[in-house]
């Protein structure tokens, strides 16, 4: 007799050797397969730990030591944000330091340790909590090389190179490392903290910004702080105004701002883009490079960018590596790593329908509820889907924004800062779901129908009417193994290869103690939220007709869903793009202020991605077990560990 293949078994070790082999690579090239030694460590000034990761050419010894580049990332972000161009400068034969800031990644102090000023808050009194703490979150480029620092009793005024200054004195003190070759890069927020360690240290070699903000030559006393040989790489698409010299002006007209060509290059007169003015043997070296084919946070991985950097860094150390700047292999190992995350998640379903094959958990499944009665016509799904878009999409700017700094969440607690501004969204649309499901559920077509708990995938067929508390239990231990099969992929690769599942942005990184408790707090929010929106919702009173196969109607429902959930934000990513495409500018600070434009902005380009990855999970899942909970639970842990995992902490 034949036996028969067991595919569920089959398809999860053929994604799990995938994920195995793209990691591995990954691994393998992060080291320039052995040309490179990479090692993760922590490093401990007065108390304060510093996680980093560190790049160090093979050839580079005591006997033979190299010039050196600290890289400090961007907001939101963390050390391994900065491995493009940590790679690339470790395989032209310079030593990289990658560094997590203050508040991200695995350092163990927050972001208020880096203190503020007060060139753009002059008024400033009282203390950092609370509402005001809005105004510092949205003003927090500060830099200590300032003497107008704000005095707030009980409050301590930290480094505000956010743990740079150390980090830089290490790398200076290693013994493969020519401490008088040391150069510095910081991408955003990365870039404030360069300039506070440029000034600590002005033996400093060189500069790059990536995407960074300028400063009036009042604001320091320039006589005392030289800053050497600086490359600003600007991004042709940048969502944050203090990037745009605080205008609404496309990036070509910044070249004749007087903030550029007199304050930056020491020029009378408007300068050139891609033109070097002064020279590296005494430090005057100024460039600005127009990343054109890039937003802020892509300038991390952009090609052009990472070349100019590659060529700016051996100009400033008089070295002429054999590797063109062209010749870069980041791209391709960021895309490595973006397939171990796809593998990582799409081996979930398979190991779902191996366990709901198993005694135990048998009955998280069910027939998926027919409900034919609540298959609304194809206009009225559409209507109710553009009237979810228009409220996700109209509130994200403006209530994300809002519980990033102004909504006075207690910080000893809600310390996740752009974790603060999703929940705050999360719970406003929560709100304004539940509703109108109540009223649909009572009063409108749900009742009309004769709609039950089952019909929205909450209770089994026996029992229509009532929430079945043990499979509800087993569901969620569910939930809980698949994420956690996950879990323990990011830390093997992590542990084996010092490398985690990223595309650009931190996702699933693994927890620290501190992270994984924040995780805990912002889950419960999370898990409401997609159980009524991304689950009742979509695949109960919004549930839409079966193909001609199941292929098809997975297809159909997971795309339908996905604009359901994103269709909002890809408005608002069109409203802030379009008119930089028309070369108008940003969007969001044509039609408002450019606080709603910024990191929420720009975070967009993640998130919608991200969306979309979760909701064909939980659309499979919903369609294997005819509950909602499972798919809402996976996706509830997988959104709250990308954010408690990866973005900063205050």
């Amino acid at each position: 007799m034949k036996r028969r293949v067991n595919l569920p078994l089959l398809t999860w070790i053929l994604l799990l050797a995938l994920m195995f082999g793209s990691m591995s690579l990954a691994g393998a090239m992060q080291s320039d397969f052995g040309n490179v030694e990479v090692t993760q460590g922590t490093f401990n000034d007065n108390g304060i730990q510093t996680t980093y990761k560190l790049y160090r050419p093979v050839l580079a010894t005591e006997a033979n030591p190299a010039p050196a580049v600290l890289l400090m990332h961007g907001y939101q972000n963390d050390k391994d944000t900065s491995a493009p161009y940590a790679l690339e400068l470790a395989r032209r034969g310079i030593v990289a330091l990658s560094v997590d800031a203050y508040g991200h990644g695995g350092s163990s102090e927050g972001m208020l340790l880096r203190g503020y000023t007060k060139h753009k808050l002059p008024n400033w009194e009282g203390a950092i909590g609370g509402p005001k703490h809005f105004l510092l979150m949205m003003n927090f480029n500060t830099c200590d090389f300032f003497t107008n620092l704000i005095d707030v009793p009980g409050d301590t005024l930290g480094d505000t190179s956010m743990g740079g200054r150390a980090m830089y004195a290490y790398l200076r003190s290693l013994p493969f490392v020519k401490n008088d070759d040391v150069g510095i890069a910081g991408h955003s927020m990365g870039t404030w903290s360069s300039w506070s360690v440029a000034a600590e240290y002005p033996e400093h070699k060189a500069i790059v910004l990536q995407c960074g903000e300028l400063f009036p030559k009042s604001y320091y006393d320039s006589k005392k702080i030289p800053f050497n040989n600086v490359l600003l790489l600007q991004a042709r698409y940048e969502e944050f105004s203090c990037f745009l010299d605080y205008t609404k002006a496309v990036p070509d007209a910044l070249v004749n701002t007087k903030l550029r060509y007199e304050e930056f290059a020491n020029q009378s007169a408007p300068i050139e883009w891609g033109k070097t003015y002064g020279a590296f043997e005494d430090g005057s070296a100024r460039r600005m490079e127009l990343i054109r084919n890039a937003n802020h946070r892509l300038v991390t991985i952009n090609k052009t960018a990472i070349a100019a950097a590659m060529d700016w860094f051996t100009s400033a150390f008089n070295i002429t590596p054999s590797i063109p700047s062209h010749n870069q292999n980041a791209l391709l190992l960021e895309t490595l790593k973006f397939i171990g995350l796809l593998c990582a998640l799409l081996s979930t379903l398979p190991l779902l329908l191996l366990l709901l094959k198993t005694k135990y958990f048998s009955v998280c499944a069910q027939r998926m509820p027919v409900c034919e009665t609540l298959i609304e016509p194809n206009r009225k799904w559409w209507k109710r889907a553009l009237v979810a878009i228009l409220i996700s999409g109209l509130t994200y700017p403006f209530i994300t924004q809002l519980g990033h700094g102004l909504v006075p969440f207690p910080e000893s607690i809600f310390r996740m800062t752009i974790g603060n501004g999703i929940f705050t969204w999360f719970l406003l649309l929560l709100i304004i779901v539940g509703l109108m499901l109540i009223r649909w559920y009572k009063h409108g077509k749900g009742k009309k129908a004769g709609a039950t708990l089952y019909c929205l995938g909450l209770a089994n067929e026996d029992a229509p009417t009532k929430l079945p508390l043990l499979i509800i239990g087993k569901s969620m231990l569910l939930a809980v193994i698949l994420a956690f099969s996950v879990y323990i992929y990011a830390e093997v690769f992590m542990r084996l290869f010092a490398i985690d599942f990223r595309f650009v942005w931190p996702l699933l990184k693994p927890f620290t103690g501190e992270r994984f408790l924040q995780f805990l707090i912002y889950l419960p929010i999370y898990f409401a939220y997609f159980l009524v929106a991304g689950g009742i919702r979509l695949y109960g009173q919004m549930r839409q007709k079966e193909l001609k196969n199941n292929a098809a109607t997975q297809l159909c429902w997971w795309l339908k869903s996905s604009l359901v959930m994103v269709g909002g934000l890809i408005l608002i990513c069109l409203i802030e793009y379009i008119p930089y495409f028309m070369g108008i500018g940003p969007g969001m600070d044509l039609l408002f202020t450019s606080t709603f434009g910024g990191p929420f902005i720009s975070y967009l380009i993640v998130i919608i991605p991200q969306f979309m990855m979760l909701f064909f999970l939980a659309t499979y899942v919903f369609r294997k077990t005819g509950y909602v909970y499972i798919g809402s639970a996976l996706v509830a842990i997988l959104g709250a560990w990308a954010v408690a995992g990866g973005s900063s902490i205050l």
